[in-house]
């Protein structure tokens, strides 16, 4: 919970057209924040995992990596431990979305083994697309 804000505020800095607001992350923290992971450096927030579990099923919610910090494993890290948190809480399949020009991303999730399933031009909206990646939790 006390790092909420520091949430809201890198979500602003790596999502800068589209950030989750503090509001909204707030009422879900209430659902799922246990399945919810950050990294800090120097006591400096850098990344964040939110998953979103139920029954057998997770979304990878919203995920990122301050700018300074990517290319150097903690985005990586940060996915893998997120996996390994929901299915330990039952996940058997992960859920994703990504932009398709979001290169970077991508590859982090296809070198997880996500595969794409399907692609929508309008996924949050008009003018809004997303490549929808999922993966089964538990093996390799």
């Amino acid at each position: 919970m006390e790092d909420l804000a520091a949430i809201a505020a890198l979500e602003v800095e790596i999502f800068p057209d589209k950030p989750h607001l503090h509001v909204m992350l707030r009422q879900l923290f209430e659902l799922h924040g246990e399945h919810w992971l950050v990294v800090e450096l120097d006591g400096m927030l850098i990344g964040y995992a939110l998953a979103l579990v139920r029954d057998a099923r997770s979304l990878l919610f919203t995920y990122g990596v301050l700018g300074p910090f990517r290319n150097h494993g903690f985005g990586r890290a940060l996915l893998d431990h997120s996996m390994r948190c929901c299915f330990e809480a039952g996940a058997q399949e992960m859920v994703l979305t990504v932009r398709p020009d979001n290169q970077p991303a991508f590859n982090i999730f296809k070198s997880a083994n996500f595969q794409s399933v399907a692609y929508d031009d309008h996924y949050f909206g008009q003018g809004e697309p997303r490549r929808v990646m999922k993966r089964r939790l538990g093996h390799g």
